[in-house]
């Protein structure tokens, strides 16, 4: 045997057990597995995302259109609500419903918290002229104000999104005769 040159011992080398190996294995499925189920999450989430931006842009649209296209407003809009189908290529498994309602305002003694009993001033001439000056201005206000809901359903899935907004009738005629 040569003189400085030594048998290796066991204690000296260098690598990986076959136990190590096994542990860093399993930690790193573990991660792998929790992260590609995070990323399934992710995707059905924004499957979601993109049908509810779907359903915003169709509700959207339908309410430009009923802006730009007011219909005439009469008692009987109120019970028009009926539901239609999309006539788009892209969009023929939604259908849309348009409802309309007048708006309604309270009685001046509701507002108030008042019944006309509370209010020993009601038969004097301030207050008839306030009860008149608001009866007209109800009558108006409710004239010419509406409200539309446009409500757009997948028909395959019934997941469904509504809008709402208020729209004027320009065609109302106002009374402003308060015969004084």
């Amino acid at each position: 045997m040569v003189k400085g040159l030594t048998k290796p011992s066991l204690s000296n080398q260098k690598g990986f057990t076959l136990v190590e190996v096994m542990i860093a294995l399993t930690i790193f499925a573990v991660f792998i597995s929790t992260f590609l189920m995070s990323q399934g999450t992710n995707i059905s989430n924004s499957i979601l995302m993109m049908e509810d931006i779907t359903l915003h842009n169709l509700a959207e649209s339908k309410m430009n259109e009923i802006i730009l296209n007011p219909p005439v407003f009469t008692n009987g809009l109120e019970n028009s609500n009926k539901s239609k189908n999309f006539k788009d290529e892209g969009y023929k498994k939604y259908k849309y419903t348009i409802e309309y309602k007048k708006l309604e305002i309270p009685d001046l003694s509701q507002l108030m918290g008042q019944s006309e009993e509370d209010n020993p001033n009601e038969e004097s001439r301030n207050g008839a002229i306030k009860k008149m000056v608001f009866k007209k201005l109800k009558l108006n206000i409710e004239r010419i104000l509406w409200q539309v809901k446009v409500t757009i359903t997948n028909t395959e899935t019934d997941y469904g999104y509504e809008l709402t907004s208020w729209i004027t009738n320009t065609e109302a005629q106002l009374d402003t005769n308060f015969g004084f």
